[in-house]
């Protein structure tokens, strides 16, 4: 069974170059499984409703309109172009009201399979991509969430798979392999031992050859490296770094399991801030169909 089947791709867009990025990534995904785009403007307005000063401003209402038809005109024009560039479908709705929900809405009303997003966009969109609300959407989300920097590149040819001693499914284990089918990727699993300890580092090794046997039972290239650090997404943008990794997939379950998740936020949120590549959040749904490699999670 398919963990990763991707029919509908939703795609944020304020129109800065980073959602623009998302796009490009959408699309290429999108070629690759003969699915779906549907591109979202939540529209934000300088002065909300609720503002003392928003009577006073004459002709508000008529000026928000004007802002809503002209982004709905250049989220059209965009859609349109891209289609015809590309040979894909895709679809542009323009909305108002809070970016969190309306994502999140429009998640649920197209059923899709990923939200492709820009993290560091302007304008309206931009609390949404950054802080706490991305971490919302993230965790909230019913799919995966693929954040995009500004420097990405659509496509991928290195995987990075982090790793540690919590429990979990092997899910994002079957996320990564069929990623780097999808894509012609190379498989980099990182364990990293948290607690700093030779029980754990060899529990952690064993589980790393574990994970490189599955993945090359797909015909798939696969390394392992096991790192004892306690800033863990350190460790992680690191070793993406080092390899010069293309994307690299976290669970977007927030639970703090180490001191510095505690100073600095939990982990998923540091890589996401973080990170100079897409990162890939899968939401833990502890399939029972999915293989259970000793109780280590991801």
């Amino acid at each position: 069974m398919k963990v990763f089947n991707i029919k509908n791709i939703l795609v944020p867009i304020d129109f800065s170059l980073t959602s623009l990025k998302a796009l490009e990534q959408a699309i290429c995904m999108a070629k690759k499984n003969q699915a779906e785009i549907t591109l979202l403007h939540v529209a934000d307005y300088f002065m909300p409703h609720s503002s003392v000063y928003y009577f006073a401003i004459p002709r508000s209402a008529e000026y928000e309109e004007a802002i809503q038809k002209e982004c709905e005109d250049q989220l059209s024009r965009l859609a349109e172009k891209m289609a015809l560039r590309d040979s894909v479908t895709i679809h542009a709705v323009t909305v108002t009201g809070k970016i969190k929900e309306q994502i999140l809405a429009m998640t649920e009303k197209i059923k899709a399979d990923i939200i492709i997003m820009g993290t560091h966009g302007v304008s309206g969109v931009r609390e949404f991509l950054t802080g706490s609300n991305a971490i919302r959407v993230i965790s909230e989300a019913p799919c995966p969430v693929l954040s995009v920097q500004q420097s990405s590149k659509p496509g991928f040819k290195k995987i990075l798979v982090p790793f540690r001693n919590i429990p979990h499914s092997r899910e994002k284990v079957d996320y990564a392999i069929e990623m780097a089918e999808m894509y012609g990727a190379s498989v980099y699993v990182l364990g990293i031992d948290a607690e700093q300890s030779e029980e754990t580092f060899n529990k952690l090794t064993l589980q790393a050859d574990q994970i490189k046997k599955i993945v090359e039972g797909h015909h798939l290239s696969c390394e392992t490296k096991v790192v004892g650090g306690a800033f863990l997404s350190e460790e992680i943008l690191n070793y993406a770094k080092d390899i010069q990794a293309d994307v690299v997939l976290v669970m977007s379950d927030l639970d703090k399991m180490s001191l510095s998740d505690f100073i600095m936020g939990p982990f998923a949120q540091q890589v996401v801030n973080h990170s100079h590549i897409p990162v890939l959040s899968i939401h833990p749904t502890f399939n029972n169909k999915t293989v259970n490699l000793g109780g280590f999670g991801w």
